[in-house]
């Protein structure tokens, strides 16, 4: 804007605040957690009888290791919404599902996460690395790559796998949706990894 004030012309700059001023409210941030299978119904706490089994802390790539949600918005691209976040730490939450979905699906309240040590020596010890475990934007897809290892408890390897799982969002625009799906996918990992120990178990 230019004002013409005694012999000249004066340039104001006018700077406007559009936030506050402007009565605009930020909207809110929105938290979300992933969650564990549910029981067989009728089905109390797990009773000690199954195998012990040591849960290694879970390995996930490091842009996945923050609190934002992140989305792949296409092959090499990917987006991190400020306004959706974990309300946990991600990676723990992972390993807290995981040792949970065992925790049932083994019969047993004897699945400990490392470094937290159960009582005596443990039948198993499970390492579990994600190589990529995001939703689809596009597609809607959660698409979970692992690679897992289950050592014996004399630190034998008995079993490995490379894992890949699909799940679909029920609404690819809803993060409700997409961080259900990310729980669904870990609860079809944790089948893989409950059957491989109960193989080895002899159940």
């Amino acid at each position: 804007m230019k004002v013409r004030l005694a012999g000249g012309w004066v340039v104001l700059w006018v700077a406007v605040l559009l936030s506050g001023c402007m009565g605009g409210a930020s909207p809110p941030t929105r938290f979300f957690l992933l969650t564990a299978v549910e029981g067989p119904k009728g089905v109390g706490t797990p009773v000690r009888r199954g195998p012990v089994l040591e849960l290694e802390p879970v390995e996930i790539p490091r842009y996945l290791d923050r609190a934002e949600m992140v989305t792949r918005t296409g092959g090499n691209r990917l987006q991190l919404d400020r306004l959706h976040q974990w309300g946990g730490d991600f990676r723990e939450d992972i390993g807290r599902v995981l040792a949970e979905n065992l925790s049932v699906l083994l019969a047993s309240d004897r699945v400990v996460m490392l470094p937290t040590r159960g009582e005596g020596k443990a039948d198993y010890r499970l390492a579990v690395t994600l190589s990529r475990f995001e939703p689809d934007a596009v597609s809607g897809e959660v698409l979970l790559d692992a690679r897992w290892i289950l050592f014996d408890g004399r630190g034998r390897e008995v079993a490995a796998r490379q894992s890949r799982l699909v799940v679909r969002a029920g609404n690819r625009e809803d993060f409700e949706s997409l961080a259900a799906a990310m729980s669904q996918a870990l609860g079809l990992l944790s089948r893989e990894l409950a059957e491989a120990v109960l193989v080895r178990h002899g159940s």
